[in-house]
């Protein structure tokens, strides 16, 4: 099934009835009604306020000043209004630094973009950094974390899993992945004393610089092989250790076993998808706990397997549900692993469009940062060329469309304030940004197939709009939008 076959569900409605073919009204607070315009047969004019409800209570929605064959069906509205900071952008770079895999054995120098967290999964697990008992190799995680300092970024992510077999309750279970490929011992229960020396060794290390931690990666998948019960005893014991002052603490700003307020979080262990199954995985392996699950400062979620980027709104409403259940529904939500998901290289300029709209959506969701998989991958998410990747993705040592894409999102982002986003039956989408000295600009691409006509208002005070590639162009009086984003603008950022 195409990646850009079907319309977004789910959020909060603008509740509408049709009440013939042409003829639409939506009802609305108790002074307005939306206008109903001739065109054809009839054609939408949106105008007025209508009421809409979102995470952080009833909002109203905004008038875009367009006009679209379409009729508005849902309103995002994030839970704070804020402008975007680059905390939001976060990534996983696999091969910054002396790779342990010979799939890609040329480094990659440090993107061009604004980026505030790293994840550091699949560089440095537990298997890599303690090959034996006792015996410890920290470059891959050493030279990993100098590399992010260099350019800026603050926070890291530890993600414990990929047990060495040494440490493996059963090391000759075969481990079977979603690559197809045994790694015994790997996703089974680790030896508790193992585990325990092993963080440990970790936190003290890592002390004020890596202060963010997954108990696991994807449990609900095969890269877990114990029951619930033991991956909760596995979270109490890495929670402890993570969070007791003897191992890390900071004062004053200089951070050192047993130096004083302790600084580090503890993360949900995140699930792989945010499909029903694994939703009601997550719910039966926090309800192990008890009534309120303890062991989760951040409620972290992977998503993957999405049909269309929109359909991560109504995922996140959904995830978010099920934390409320468990006393965890005032958690920030941080997606720390996603990407298109096709193994398969599908068509660059898609895979921009599916980028931009992606990371806009989880913005309109509420979720707090979300880091990319993975900017150097050979295979998934890839942002930019490895040589040892070149074929297929494109030309070594260069950035993919999606690459070039993702800065030009971030120039449309950061230090701009989403406030709503309005998803029509014909597929159009349209998201407002606002910024300090009356900016205002629409964010607007078309998740269907083919494009959308859209007539601008003339009193609009749009000038300018942006396309994916950031070329500015004079704004005229109707645009076709189609699946990549485009951006009109009032004036300068």
């Amino acid at each position: 099934m195409s990646a850009f076959s079907r319309k977004a569900q789910g959020g909060c409605v603008v509740f509408l009835q049709r009440f013939s073919s042409c003829f639409r009204v939506c009802l609305v607070s108790i002074s307005v009604l939306f206008v109903v315009l001739f065109s054809g047969c009839f054609s939408t004019k949106i105008g007025g306020s209508s009421t809409s409800s979102s995470p952080s209570g009833s909002v109203q929605a905004l008038s875009p000043p367009t006009t679209t064959s379409g009729t508005i069906i849902n309103t995002y509205t994030p839970g704070v209004s804020q402008p975007v900071s680059k905390n939001f952008f976060g990534m996983t770079i696999r091969y910054i630094a002396v790779p342990y895999s010979s799939k890609a054995p040329r480094l990659t120098p440090f993107p061009g973009y604004a980026l505030s967290g790293m994840r550091l999964w699949g560089i440095s697990d537990w298997k890599i950094l303690e090959p034996s008992a006792g015996a410890y190799n920290w470059s891959s995680m050493d030279e990993t974390i100098a590399a992010g300092k260099q350019n800026g970024v603050e926070d890291y992510i530890f993600t414990f899993g990929n047990v060495p077999p040494w440490a493996s309750t059963k090391p000759d279970d075969p481990c079977i992945y979603g690559n197809g490929f045994a790694h015994p011992g790997e996703c089974a229960p680790p030896v508790l004393a193992a585990l325990d020396e092993f963080a440990t060794d970790v936190v003290k290390r890592y002390c004020g610089v890596v202060k963010y931690y997954e108990p696991w990666n994807e449990p609900n998948t095969t890269g877990w092989d114990g029951t619930n019960e033991e991956l909760l005893e596995v979270t109490q014991h890495i929670s402890r250790i993570v969070k007791d002052p003897a191992n890390c603490g900071c004062a004053n700003g200089v951070c050192s076993p047993g130096g004083g307020v302790n600084p580090n979080y503890v993360l949900l262990p995140p699930i792989s998808t945010m499909e029903a199954k694994n939703l009601a995985w997550l719910d039966t392996f926090l309800s192990t706990a008890g009534a309120t699950y303890p062991y989760a400062d951040i409620a972290a979620f992977h998503q993957y397997n999405l049909v269309q980027p929109e359909d991560a709104i109504a995922q996140v409403a959904a995830f978010r549900s099920v934390l409320s259940k468990h006393g965890l529904g005032n958690l920030e939500v941080w997606d720390t692993e996603a990407d298109w998901a096709s193994g398969t290289p599908i068509d660059g300029q898609q895979e921009a469009s599916w980028l931009m709209r992606f990371h806009t959506a989880e913005i309109a969701a509420g979720v707090s940062r979300f880091f990319w998989y993975a900017y150097d991958d050979c295979i998934y998410g890839s942002l930019y060329v490895n040589p040892s990747c070149a074929g297929s993705l494109g030309v070594g040592n260069t950035l993919t469309d999606p690459g070039n894409a993702y800065q030009v999102m971030q120039s449309w982002l950061i230090g701009a304030t989403l406030n709503q986003c309005l998803s029509y039956d014909n597929g159009l989408w349209m998201c407002k940004l606002t910024r300090s000295g009356n900016y205002t600009a629409w964010m607007a691409w078309n998740s269907k197939s083919g494009t959308v006509p859209v007539t601008i208002s003339a009193d609009a005070g749009l000038t300018v709009y942006r396309d994916w590639q950031n070329n500015v162009n004079p704004l005229p009086s109707e645009l076709s939008i189609g699946s990549e984003p485009v951006l009109m603008e009032s004036g300068e950022k």
